[in-house]
């Protein structure tokens, strides 16, 4: 019973505290808890937003929802929002408490309604655009509601604690206290600290936004008492952060976007001030949606490169994620395999020195070469000289041919067809919305036709001289178009190896001899864990001994994890390679050191194969350096980064080095006999598998 009623407070605590931790574009729990404990500072103020939190919850799981709810921020900040600008305006009575519940529950039907409307339609947060207009609404209202309006205003007393700062400091505390509808210097004061403790990137972007929007304003006003005493420039520390450091990646080039939102905000602010207060209304947060949702819908609409997909709780963890991930998986969605089995040479590359130019420069020529690096045997005269003559061509896709010509005949060596540059070719229609051409197919060799289905590896035929080709070899490109000719646009080639160095994707410069390799079966097997699979572990660290359990679950999208109860570690399969994706939830949880320790194992064993990987700078132990690299990342994007470098030891044992900004650490991992990991050493932690023979003695 007991731990019935800790889970169920559980899960409504942690949202509850994330609700007032999301209205400054963080999820940290500690900061909640304090922004919850600061709001009752006045109780007014404080039981007004709880009451109207509470009262759009309860109205939601009546009619029908679920956890759901409360894991979407917007759903919960707005309503607390909305219970705060009340709270602030009316004291606490039965009265003044009935009109908060209804403001909540309006608040929910809005929020759930607009939130529809913006993500249909334009594909935009909804921000706090609820919030401003239930508020606008009430406090509209509450006018005509003679009783309350009378009988439950009150007069609000500062909080006599001065900090005795400068005019420009404190007008930013107290902007920043006006968020939370404590427009004074002490709680902007604390507020301060939690940006700076929880996230640099947006206590720096909160200056950005405070000062360019203030300075900007006194060019226009002429008078630095009146911007700065003038609470609502929290516009311009809101706008700041949500352009500058939520909504887009942090970059040099967002801090220049979220500078030049604060401006435009200047005139947005004071023009609805005209219109607002003539009303008798503050502008709330309306200048902060209006200018933001601008920003945001022109650039997301133009395709901007460094949108924030997943935003990961604050900017540094989302900076770190995508500077990860783009450098780990240089994917174009466009991934295929190599056309040929055993050892070929690149010949030509993207941009190549002879036929690689303007619209076709994304393509790669493969040729065979012998220890000397020659194409061909004796002189060279004849096509059965050279090594790639007659030497079968694979599909590099699966899909559906397009399109086939096959009765070219092959160029004596030296010569070229002017007239049908492609030769015999293969076009191959990939359902991934692209098509692939291979060309220079030997006369009549071809064994596919149009219509036919062909898997990767399927033989499509043999390698020839045809078209305009001086000597035998395979080309391939990609193109979006279904006509032979067409432009060619970026691919990758999948899990091949160059110079005993594996690559799971890739394109291999000119002269490079590269190799496909396929998947060990009993790699795959061992790597393949499924569902509901247990693994328990004994974890040894700084002296103490303790036991875990990795659970395999599936996510809602389908993809594959590892928890512990206290992180989840995402894993799969693609190709030739088992990755660990990426790693989220409590970092002192011992799956870490399975992903440091082997964040990608190629299903290709050799004795001489070496691989390089890169993980996230949270990998870097010391917290302090670690906040430092990333904030600075964030300025230039290629001042830090942590890569490993893998090697195998022998058959299911390999060995990591990894490599941090003056740093490098060493793990080793073995995999098990049946499936998953047996033991991993990292640094001075270690990991060993235990089976149920084991309990008994090591419980």
């Amino acid at each position: 019973m007991v731990t019935e009623l800790l889970s169920r407070f559980k899960k409504f605590s942690v949202p509850l505290l994330r609700s007032y931790s999301a209205v400054l574009f963080n999820s940290n729990l500690w900061g909640g808890a304090l922004l919850l404990l600061l709001t009752f500072i006045n109780p007014n103020l404080g039981f007004g937003g709880l009451v109207s939190l509470l009262s759009a919850y309860i109205f939601a799981r009546l009619i029908g929802f679920k956890e759901d709810f409360l894991r979407l921020d917007y759903y919960i900040y707005n309503p607390l929002l909305v219970g705060l600008s009340l709270g602030y305006l009316f004291k606490l009575s039965l009265l003044s408490l009935l009109f908060l519940a209804t403001a909540g529950i309006l608040t929910f039907l809005f929020t759930y309604t607009l939130s529809s409307i913006f993500y249909t339609y334009l594909r935009l947060p909804i921000l706090s655009v609820p919030f401003v207009v239930v508020s606008s609404i009430f406090y509209l209202a509450s006018i005509k509601f003679s009783q309350l309006f009378v009988s439950n205003l009150y007069s609000h007393s500062p909080i006599l604690i001065s900090l005795n700062l400068p005019l420009p400091a404190e007008g930013y505390l107290r902007s920043l206290g006006a968020i939370f509808f404590l427009p004074y210097p002490l709680p902007g004061f604390i507020m301060a600290l939690l940006f700076f403790f929880v996230s640099r990137i947006l206590f720096f972007l909160s200056l950005l936004g405070y000062f360019s929007g203030t300075l900007t304003a006194y060019l226009f006003t002429g008078s630095w008492y009146k911007v700065f005493t003038d609470t609502s420039a929290f516009n311009y520390i809101l706008t700041s952060m949500a352009v500058g450091g939520v909504f887009l990646i942090p970059s040099l080039r967002s801090y220049k976007f979220a500078l030049t939102a604060s401006v435009v905000s200047v005139p947005v602010i004071e023009g609805v001030k005209v219109f607002w207060e003539s009303y008798g209304l503050p502008v709330f947060a309306l200048p902060f949606n209006v200018v933001s949702l601008l920003f945001l819908y022109v650039l997301f609409t133009i395709g901007w490169s460094y949108v924030t997909k997943i935003y990961k709780g604050t900017p540094e963890r989302t900076l770190d994620h995508y500077l990860t991930y783009s450098r780990r998986f240089p994917f174009t969605g466009r991934e295929i395999g190599l056309p040929f089995s055993g050892k070929w040479t690149v010949w030509q590359s993207f941009n190549g020195e002879w036929t690689h130019k303007g619209p076709w420069r994304f393509a790669v020529d493969f040729v065979i070469t012998d220890d000397e690096g020659k194409t061909y045997s004796d002189s060279g005269t004849q096509l059965t000289d050279y090594y790639a003559f007659g030497k079968p061509v694979l599909s590099p896709v699966d899909g559906q041919v397009v399109s086939v010509v096959s009765d070219l005949p092959d160029n004596p060596p030296g010569t070229t067809d002017r007239e049908n540059n492609w030769g015999n070719y293969v076009l191959i229609y990939d359902r991934r919305g692209f098509y692939v051409l291979i060309c220079h197919f030997k006369q009549d060799s071809i064994k596919v036709k149009p219509g036919d289905t062909v898997v990767k590896g399927t033989l499509l035929g043999l390698c020839g001289n045809s078209g305009y080709s001086p000597q035998p070899h395979i080309h391939v490109h990609v193109q979006l178009l279904s006509y032979v000719g067409a432009p060619t646009v970026p691919f990758n080639f999948t899990s091949y190896v160059s110079q005993n160095r594996f690559h799971d994707v890739g394109i291999p410069e000119e002269g490079e001899v590269v190799e496909p390799v396929y998947p060990d079966k009993s790699l795959y097997n061992r790597l393949n864990m499924l569902i509901d699979q247990s693994f328990d572990y004994l974890i040894t660290e700084n002296g103490k001994t303790s036991r875990f359990t990795a659970t395999v679950k599936m996510a809602p999208d389908g993809t594959f994890y590892l928890t512990d109860g206290r992180a989840k570690l995402y894993f799969g399969i693609q190709n030739a390679t088992f990755y660990f994706y990426h790693f989220e939830g409590d970092v002192r949880s011992p799956l870490k050191y399975f992903f440091f320790s082997s964040p990608k194992i190629p299903l290709f064993y050799s004795r001489e194969l070496h691989w390089f990987d890169y993980l996230p700078l949270i990998s870097i132990s010391s917290k302090l350096k670690r906040e430092l690299y990333l904030f600075l990342s964030s300025i230039n994007q290629k001042l830090f980064s942590v890569s490993t470098e893998s090697s195998w030891l022998k058959h299911l044992s390999l060995e990591t080095v990894i490599i941090q900004p003056g740093k490098t650490l060493k793990a080793q991992v073995e995999l098990s006999e049946d499936v998953g990991f047996e033991k991993i050493t990292f640094n001075n932690v270690e990991i060993r598998r235990v089976r149920d023979e084991e309990t008994s003695v090591t419980s």
